[in-house]
């Protein structure tokens, strides 16, 4: 997410400064961008963020240093707010839509202001909102992205995608489930571009205001998965049953199963079939699967994101269909997905005009 909220500010004319994990940035640096490196959620990573700071408009944290490391996911907050706060900064807290809970079979949408479901997530933003911070004269807008994907991923749908794209280099179909939950997706591109969006509004009249960010057509999990193999060019074996009780039973058991017994030798397997795909030469690490994305299928996810559309907000991709293709497609050119086994060479990604509403 980082690097797309640099991206976008920096086309959108702004000064830059970014601050990562040693080793995991792997895009350019933008013109008009600098770049430090520090162990987030460490003494040093505050000094530098407070430095960083200084003489900035906005304060945009996006930052999430791994599964099972939450004390450090909010001393990173907490050095985010405070860095703000002495630069008289907009805190632009890029957290998750699943804070706002979900509306289980009843398809109404969950609208920004809803009551939030119990996460790590939930408690950085009620942090940035508690009467200590905002006493204090700390300004706050929240965006809340449904589920995310876009380039440089290597996680979440993305993983995904990859192991589709490597169920087609072998031949084997897969199977989706017959309908499933109804899910919410957006692309990083359009939650870089809503991030443009409210800062370049009056930080007044924003702050304390979250905002919901999603594609205009949330799919059920057949047609999303549907769409992941469309994507990745693999085969579809078949529909199974899916029943919500029993699925959100599995789901619960799924999350909850120590790394060591099931997610661990998950991702060593897919570690192994990724460098095989590129013949004991990839192009860096493999993608993950993480008992994250799971939290997303256990019920139906609908998310209201009128407050941002009446700031002018249009997605530049409105499903999860040609999203997800162009990810493929992207990540193809870049030498990052395997091609299906003798599969034609994809054409190069088609130029997407970064001119979008209000100048972004």
């Amino acid at each position: 997410m980082g690097s797309h909220l640099c991206d976008a500010f920096a086309d959108g004319g702004w000064e830059v400064r970014a601050l990562d994990r040693p080793g995991t940035h792997r895009s350019p640096v933008p013109p008009k961008a600098t770049y430090t490196e520090a162990e987030l959620g460490s003494p040093e990573a505050a000094l530098v963020t407070a430095e960083l700071a200084k003489g900035t408009s906005i304060v945009a944290h996006a930052a999430f240093p791994g599964a099972g490391l939450d004390e450090e996911a909010l001393e990173m907050a907490r050095a985010s707010m405070a860095a703000a706060l002495a630069a008289k900064a907009t805190l632009l807290l890029v957290s998750s839509a699943t804070c706002t809970g979900s509306q289980w079979r009843s398809g109404r949408p969950s609208p920004a202001g809803s009551r939030a479901a119990p996460s790590l997530l939930l408690k950085m933003t009620a942090m940035q909102k508690s009467i200590c911070w905002r006493t204090r004269g700390l300004r706050l807008i929240v965006l809340r992205p449904a589920l995310t994907y876009g380039a440089g991923q290597r996680r979440g749908l993305a993983a995904a995608l990859t192991v589709a794209a490597l169920a087609a280099r072998s031949g084997r179909p897969l199977w989706v489930p017959r309908r499933g939950p109804v899910v919410h997706t957006v692309h990083a591109e359009d939650v870089a571009r809503a991030a443009l969006l409210v800062a370049s509004e009056d930080p007044d009249s924003l702050d304390g205001k979250a905002f919901n960010v999603a594609d205009d057509v949330p799919l059920p999990l057949e047609e999303l998965a549907r769409a992941l193999l469309q994507a990745a060019g693999a085969e579809e074996a078949g529909r199974v049953p899916y029943s919500p009780a029993p699925a959100r039973a599995f789901l619960w058991f799924l999350r909850r199963m120590p790394g060591w017994m099931f997610w661990g030798p998950l991702n060593r397997k897919l570690a192994r079939a990724w460098i095989s795909a590129w013949e004991g030469e990839p192009p860096g690490s493999p993608p993950a699967l993480d008992p994250a994305l799971l939290e997303q299928f256990s019920a139906d996810r609908y998310y209201d994101t009128s407050r941002l559309r009446t700031l002018g907000f249009v997605p530049r991709y409105p499903s999860a269909v040609e999203g997800l293709l162009r990810l493929a497609v992207e990540s193809r050119s870049h030498g990052l997905l395997p091609p299906p086994r003798g599969a034609p060479a994809l054409p190069p990604a088609p130029e997407v005009d970064r001119a979008g509403p209000r100048a972004i």
